[in-house]
């Protein structure tokens, strides 16, 4: 069976990284490129990252 890796791309805003812990996520690298990246240990984790960081950009 196949693992799902939930992954946004790698964002140096302090913001981004605490919004990525707060939803447990980590920092990790890609696979093929060797590039950093987020990932995220469920969907709903990177679901809430996302949603976390949509409302910020809305204040900004």
């Amino acid at each position: 069976m196949n693992e799902v890796f939930y992954t946004e791309p790698f964002s140096d805003h302090r913001r981004d990284q605490i919004n990525l812990t707060t939803v447990g996520g980590s920092i990790s690298y890609d696979l093929l490129k060797g590039n950093p990246c987020f990932h995220f240990p469920t969907a709903e984790a990177r679901n809430e990252y996302l949603s976390r960081k949509f409302k910020e950009k809305g204040r900004e």
